[in-house]
């Protein structure tokens, strides 16, 4: 009898104790990882994080300044990856800040990163769990901007995380903006990364008709032997 009373009290002591960690590992939750908006100037985190400063950033931290705070320029994570401060950019992310955080137009601290070739930010990004694939108010997602830029290495990096590059911000594909860029080597990675070569735009247009349109014989013979046709 003993035992089985025992037996029967064993799940009640397991449930007790999950209840009494779930209730502790919360009390731990730093208050500073609340997503908060603030002001620009009413954010030192801003600054520091911006300037490379990493004691102070540290320091602002640890005495609970809100690393998620969203002021008209982003967040503090968004203020290192523009000035390229990636030792500042990787603290920020061990403690907790969000990386698609994003700011008023709807831009993610990836996207910024993408745009400014900025490779390693970008691999830590990704790595903390940044959405490879979020899209801003216009439609733009981190490999467009990446793209349009002629970022080469970060769409690789892009592609491998799952980029996808079937997209059409403003009503027309990536491969579209980029064959009218004229970018041979752009056009060639996309295609090996799926684009669409079939792809028409509200207007019934197609890569190779921009192609064609502006004189890019060489794009022009990529397309055809993409599958591309009149």
């Amino acid at each position: 009898m003993a035992q089985g009373y025992g037996a029967a009290r064993s799940p009640f002591v397991v449930v007790s104790l999950l209840v009494l960690l779930s209730a502790c590992v919360a009390a731990r939750t730093p208050s500073n990882l609340a997503r908060t908006t603030a002001t620009e100037a009413g954010t030192p985190l801003m600054a520091a994080a911006a300037s490379g400063d990493l004691e102070r950033v540290r320091g602002l931290a640890e005495s609970g300044h809100p690393l998620n705070a969203l002021t008209e320029r982003g967040t503090p994570l968004m203020a290192a990856v523009r000035a390229g401060r990636d030792r500042v950019a990787w603290y920020l992310l061990t403690q907790g800040a969000d990386p698609d955080l994003a700011s008023a137009n709807g831009e993610t601290p990836l996207m910024a990163a993408s745009a400014a070739g900025r490779l390693r930010l970008v691999q830590l990004l990704l790595s903390a769990g940044a959405d490879v694939n979020a899209r801003d108010r216009a439609g733009y997602t981190p490999v467009v901007r990446a793209a349009e830029q002629g970022q080469v290495s970060v769409v690789k990096t892009l592609v491998s995380a799952g980029a996808n590059v079937n997209v059409q911000p403003g009503g027309e594909s990536l491969l579209m903006k980029i064959v009218g860029q004229g970018d041979l080597l752009m056009a060639e990675m996309l295609l090996a990364a799926g684009a669409d070569v079939h792809f028409r735009a509200a207007d019934g247009g197609t890569a190779l008709q921009r192609a064609r349109a502006l004189g890019y014989p060489d794009l022009d013979m990529l397309l055809i032997q993409a599958g591309a046709r009149d």
